[in-house]
């Protein structure tokens, strides 16, 4: 009985593992060094896209969610704030 026990933990503990690295999040990549960002302030920045093509950006928050995907053209700026989150502080804007 115990040995079922512990092959069945056991069994667990390896099926949890795969679950965790089968739904880990896709990684993005690193803001392209053509676009800039303005913090106005600890959760309102401001993205532009300085490049010669299209980014898709997003904006990771310190404690808050991230920011969806924004298509950002040649030329055009992007507001994103996260004053629904108060404890939201900018971290980083990201490719995805």
């Amino acid at each position: 009985m115990r040995k079922s026990i512990a092959r069945a933990a056991i069994i667990a503990t390896f099926a949890g593992a795969s679950l965790a690295v089968a739904v880990a999040p896709a990684s993005a990549g690193a803001k392209p060094s053509c676009v800039s960002v303005n913090v106005k302030s600890f959760n309102n920045i401001t993205m532009t896209n300085n490049c010669s093509t299209s980014h898709r950006l997003k904006v990771v928050w310190n404690n808050a969610r991230d920011s969806g995907c924004f298509t950002v053209a040649v030329g055009a700026s992007k507001d994103v704030n996260a004053y629904n989150q108060p404890l939201a502080s900018y971290d980083k804007v990201v490719t995805c």
